[in-house]
């Protein structure tokens, strides 16, 4: 074998080791994190935000996708007028805001938001300021499209800035991510 052959070889295999490598480093996941929050249980509602910020905090790049009874966690209040029947409905059943989340376990009716709540005084953030800590940590809100149709919500009713984006939106995040949550 001649030496320009063996060069040739060699330039050969690096060209392909490069480009192999190219497409590994395509589909490795980046500095992260996706939350579906689908959930509008206020112990749930808890859990995503404390990892949201706490992900933001370490400088990850987080962004929460809110999918059906999830949206109410970032609701303004509850909005009835220029809707339609059916939406007022389901938007009487839904909790107004935040505040109104029950836990998924010992609800009571408001006995049991409002013992945890008071528990948590003083020990820990409220949600409310967990939502409050994740606009400044500049985490990205996605409201799902089609729950926005179904349940009846309009792109300007929330407390944070979000967007309007359907799942293809949110696997274009949640793919690139290194953790993937759905609460």
């Amino acid at each position: 074998m001649s030496i320009s052959t063996e060069q040739d070889i060699k330039s050969l295999v690096k060209a392909e080791v490069d480009s192999q490598l190219a497409e590994i480093r395509e589909h490795l996941p980046e500095n992260k994190v996706s939350l579906i929050v689908f959930s509008g249980d206020f112990d749930k509602a808890m859990a995503a935000f404390m990892m949201a910020t706490g992900a933001a905090a370490m400088g990850m790049e987080v962004t929460m996708y809110f999918t059906f009874w999830g949206c109410s966690v970032i609701k303004k209040k509850r909005k009835l007028s220029g809707k339609g029947f059916l939406h007022k409905m389901v938007n009487m059943m839904l909790p107004a805001n935040s505040k109104g989340l029950n836990p998924s376990q010992m609800a009571f009716g408001p006995i049991g938001r409002n013992l945890f709540r008071y528990m948590m005084k003083g020990k820990m953030q409220s949600l409310e300021e967990l939502i409050e800590l994740a606009v400044e940590l500049d985490i990205k809100f996605l409201i799902c499209a089609p729950s926005l149709e179904v349940m009846g919500f309009e792109p300007n009713e929330w407390i944070v800035p979000a967007q309007i984006g359907g799942v293809a939106a949110m696997y274009e995040f949640a793919l690139k991510s290194k953790v993937a949550y759905f609460i």
